[in-house]
């Protein structure tokens, strides 16, 4: 091949083309189609213009090249023509090209970057236009392309769901019902999620589905399902107020301790106050979590209700619903109390989903959001916060008919 430098062979196809780009397309063609006829050599064994020295081992003919097609790569769209080859003897393996394969329109690191983009926050609507700008306006791309991410997005949910857990030892796990907008006109769907932290303090998420307005009926397969896949029973649950994933849990993991929400517990008792006491409320129902003990915590809880009945009858009540379950986390090392009072393993990373999924106004169906959150959420697993003073959950047993009450080693 020529090496030598042309300034026709690397001519800016336009004055607003970026000539830095265009050199970049234009060695990358040149390096293609070189590639692309070395491969036709080493199948032939043979060069362009040489003869076999012996007829036994003709491999068959050079026969011109595929008509034109477009190839989308890194730098822009470049177009290239793929050699072929005709009368290859029989019980030969027919000529076909590794570098670029039979219709392939874009790079591998490309097809790579579009599910990226999408988790990232790039709407559909959007992807067209914003490929086009880096890739060119000769980009192969369409509508269908970007909807056959989800196609590979279904396969890489269904995998995890029967990935085994079997070994990894969960301590503590998060639960929530999370509500998303998918399908038409005002429906809305429910994901059950479970994060769990393992014996190392390192956070995983265990399970996210569809679920029926958080009903005993779906958290039970959830559960269910979890323990086919030999996740051991946590020492403790967190979660809100449902009803739902409390009666099932009662019935799957008959021996882990139950953790009521603090935030979500506060919002609901603020909610049956007037807004001129909220404020002084809030801090009072704070240092009851923030006690040093359990007996200071209950103290506080049943003095500030005791203050709110005859005037605020509906927040006492709703204050004392419940206050053992919302003192479990004294059982535990005080060190993990901020992560055990409150579900914020799970609200911490739907934050950044919602702020995803509300560019994207409305998904089109509940069994395509779980595919794509699924996406999200496992991108930010990477950055779940560890437990502080992990090296605690050394001390803690698993429940006795699965731990044998052995001590959790490190």
């Amino acid at each position: 091949m020529n090496t030598s430098y042309n300034p026709q062979m690397f001519s800016v196809s336009s004055t607003e083309d970026d000539p830095i780009e265009a050199l970049v397309r234009r060695g990358a063609k040149v390096m293609l189609h070189a590639a692309l006829e070395q491969e036709v050599n080493e199948y032939l064994e043979r060069a362009r213009h040489q003869r076999s020295e012996n007829e036994s081992e003709f491999r068959g003919y050079r026969n011109g090249h595929a008509p034109e097609r477009k190839i989308s790569v890194g730098s822009g769209t470049i177009k290239i023509r793929t050699p072929r080859v005709s009368d290859v003897p029989e019980g030969q393996e027919q000529f076909e090209s590794r570098i670029v394969k039979p219709y392939q329109r874009r790079s591998l690191s490309l097809l790579q970057l579009f599910p990226k983009l999408f988790i990232e926050g790039l709407a559909t609507r959007d992807f067209e236009p914003a490929l086009r700008c880096l890739m060119g306006e000769a980009a192969a791309l369409s509508p269908s392309t970007i909807s056959r991410l989800n196609a590979g997005f279904k396969a890489q949910y269904e995998d995890w769901t029967r990935s085994s857990l079997a070994s990894v030892p969960i301590v503590y796990v998060w639960v929530d019902g999370i509500s998303i907008k998918a399908g038409i006109a005002d429906e809305r769907a429910c994901l059950l999620v479970v994060i769990g932290a393992d014996v190392s303090g390192t956070k995983h998420l265990l399970a996210m589905a569809e679920g029926y307005r958080e009903s005993k009926e779906s958290w039970l397969e959830v559960l269910r399902r979890l323990k086919a896949r030999g996740m051991t029973e946590p020492a403790l649950a967190i979660g809100d107020g449902g009803l739902g994933f409390w009666a099932a849990a009662g019935e799957v993991w008959r021996q882990t301790k139950q953790q009521r929400c603090w935030v979500h517990k506060m919002s609901n008792v603020l909610d049956k106050l007037p807004h001129k006491e909220r404020g002084e409320a809030a801090k009072s129902l704070r240092a009851i979590y923030l006690s040093p003990t359990r007996e200071e915590a209950k103290s506080k809880a049943l003095s500030l209700a005791k203050s709110w009945r005859g005037i605020y009858d509906r927040a006492a009540e709703c204050l004392g619903d419940e206050l053992d379950r919302m003192l479990t986390f004294f059982d535990f090392p005080s060190e993990h109390h901020k992560h055990l009072r409150t579900t914020n393993a799970i609200e911490s990373v739907f934050a950044s989903v919602r702020l995803r999924t509300n560019a994207m106004k409305r998904l089109r169906s509940s069994r395509s959001a779980v595919y794509l959150i699924f996406q999200i959420v496992k991108r930010a697993e990477k950055s779940l916060q560890r437990l502080s003073h992990a090296e605690k959950l050394r001390y803690l047993t698993l429940p006795s008919h699965l731990s044998n009450q052995t001590v959790l080693a490190a």
